[in-house]
């Protein structure tokens, strides 16, 4: 299945930040509850606080476009367009993701750390990652090129020292659970439900190797 990522940016004019912060957090709840869109986040720049991102996935950019353009037309956003130093601007990546069980790929990227401020200053620094708290204690990041992701404490019983996880997506958790066991690999983790999100499990492949596979909630 073929998703497109579309990452908006927007500039608060000087005094305007709180303004365009909460106009911009009503957007991202009505914009969530569209059938073709999977995600919308709200990223901060840790670098300009008057600069902000709002990432989100649709089954298309001519899906997007149509929800922008009504957005466009309502006159909330006349006043909105007075809190911004210029237009929104919107950039697209289009790429397979949810549902595409048959390809398995990497949809998520976390990472733990023994200092996650530390490790999100450094990233934010050095590469120009952007970071937004999706729950307590857990950083969500986008990084050039699309890549999102989290970043989250070490789980000291699970995790002798710190690791980078990638999340595979699949369509049916349980019946990939299944092949993962008949292949040889080993359950670490057994399957989890995020909330209003989806499920998961890790284990680790023959070799050595530490993956986790995930399923999203159907949408609506």
């Amino acid at each position: 299945m073929s998703l497109t990522t579309v990452i908006v940016n927007f500039t608060a004019r000087p005094g305007q930040r709180e303004a365009l912060t909460g106009f911009l957090g009503k957007a991202l709840q009505n914009t969530i509850t569209k059938p073709d869109c999977f995600k919308a986040v709200l990223v901060l720049d840790d670098n300009d606080d008057d600069k902000f991102a709002m990432v989100q996935e649709w089954t298309s950019a001519d899906a997007h476009q149509a929800y922008a353009q009504g957005l466009m037309n309502n006159p909330k956003f006349g006043e909105a367009m007075q809190m911004m130093a210029h237009p929104p601007i919107s950039n697209y990546y289009t790429h397979h993701t949810s549902g595409g069980g048959e390809w398995g790929g990497p949809g998520h990227l976390e990472m733990c750390s023994d200092d996650i401020d530390a490790t999100k200053a450094f990233l934010s620094d050095v590469f120009e990652w952007q970071f937004s708290e999706w729950m307590p204690g857990y950083q969500g990041f986008w990084a050039p090129g699309a890549l999102f992701g989290g970043l989250r404490p070490r789980m000291e019983d699970a995790e002798p020292s710190p690791q980078t996880i990638p999340y595979l997506v699949v369509d049916d958790l349980d019946v990939r659970l299944e092949a993962v066991k008949a292949a040889g690999g080993t359950i670490t983790v057994p399957t989890q439900t995020v909330p209003n999100a989806g499920r998961f499990f890790w284990f680790i492949a023959p070799g050595g190797l530490p993956l986790a596979v995930w399923e999203s909630a159907p949408k609506g």
